[in-house]
């Protein structure tokens, strides 16, 4: 059994704005640091910081008093030869093509027309992933547009998961995105999560019943599975349960208060046709469900191999749900045309 010792006040590091400091086995820069006191006269901090780890930008806010034995590094400051060992070699090899390839980016060109601005994109070169030219175009499709909508219906087998990574991977690194949701059904939650973890070395939690429960053993019975994760997995079958979608939407009303921007930031929707608006009658729970939740959204991929169902009542309604701006007047038109096939 191990013990977690904490941080004693002789122990205590001073964190300053600027400095590195590994916490919870990550490198991460301090952005904030926030004293006060607490009931017993003690002075504590709570400090922010924004992790340096390639697993994208994810920021967090610590009780640097309630941590476990962290190292703060001063700035600019080399690493101790007599007592520090020597980094692996293949450590330091991949340390050193790492360093290559961020070179190259700024190089790599989204189009090659002369009269266009160059378009760098850096997600192909830091993927292990082996890229095709059509996988490029939705990227650069995407990249052009101040708020992505964006309906991937490349056939089964083309690698529209692998489109949509290279999406949310340069958007990440580009600093647009922070917030985002997965959702597709259930048998393919872990496999999502594998691929963005081995192509795109972008960690995700997937959000279920279980993982509800084990959150609130740790952090109590208030706490959100929405608003703790910050890159989540969930099948869109659990998120339309009543109780699930109010939790969800408790969080965004939270977010929404007071700021200048919707509160998440992309929402990825597999297999898309499962949630699209019924041709005659009342729309489906699961259909409702996706668009009460698309306007929390500021960026929006759908992704299916089947988009049409011969009848343009439904289409127009899926191409409405990820695009209400665009798409709005589309379902407004009348029943006899759902034969006509939609040109827009």
């Amino acid at each position: 059994m191990r013990l977690l010792r904490m941080n004693t006040p002789e122990s205590v590091q001073t964190p300053r704005v600027g400095m590195v400091a590994v916490v919870r086995k990550r490198r991460a820069l301090v952005t904030s640091v926030h004293e006060f006191q607490t009931r017993s006269g003690e002075v504590s901090r709570l400090v922010g910081v924004e992790y340096l780890d390639a697993d994208g930008n994810r920021e967090d806010q610590l009780l640097w008093e309630r941590e476990p034995i962290s190292e703060v590094i001063e700035p600019r400051s080399l690493p101790n030869v007599e007592t520090n060992s020597p980094m692996p070699l293949a450590d330091f090899d991949a340390v050193l093509h790492a360093a290559r390839w961020q070179a190259l980016a700024p190089f790599v060109h989204a189009s090659d027309d002369a009269q266009s601005i160059p378009l760098p994109i850096a997600s192909p070169l830091f993927g292990a992933i082996q890229v095709d030219d059509y996988q490029l175009k939705p990227l650069v499709r995407a990249l052009n547009m101040p708020r992505v909508s964006l309906l991937l219906a490349d056939d089964v087998g083309l690698g529209k998961s692998i489109e949509a990574g290279l999406i949310l991977s340069e958007l990440i690194r580009r600093r647009r995105i922070r917030r985002m949701l997965i959702l597709c059904p259930a048998w393919l939650r872990h496999q999502w999560k594998e691929e963005m973890k081995s192509k795109f070395n972008l960690g995700f939690d997937i959000v279920d019943r279980a993982e509800t429960h084990a959150l609130r053993k740790r952090l109590g019975m208030d706490a959100n599975p929405w608003r703790t994760f910050q890159r989540a997995i969930a099948s869109y079958h659990y998120l339309k349960q009543p109780d699930v979608l109010e939790q969800f939407e408790a969080v965004c009303q939270t977010l929404r208060e007071g700021a200048a921007t919707l509160p998440f930031d992309l929402l990825i929707v597999d297999e898309a046709h499962n949630v699209m608006p019924s041709n005659l009658g009342e729309d489906s729970a699961l259909s409702k469900a996706i668009t009460r939740i698309a306007r929390y959204f500021e960026h929006k991929l759908f992704l299916t191999a089947t988009p049409h169902n011969g009848y343009t009542q439904c289409f127009s309604g899926l191409l409405e749900q990820l695009d209400p701006v665009r798409a709005g007047t589309t379902r407004s038109r009348p029943v006899h045309q759902e034969g006509r096939t939609n040109q827009g």
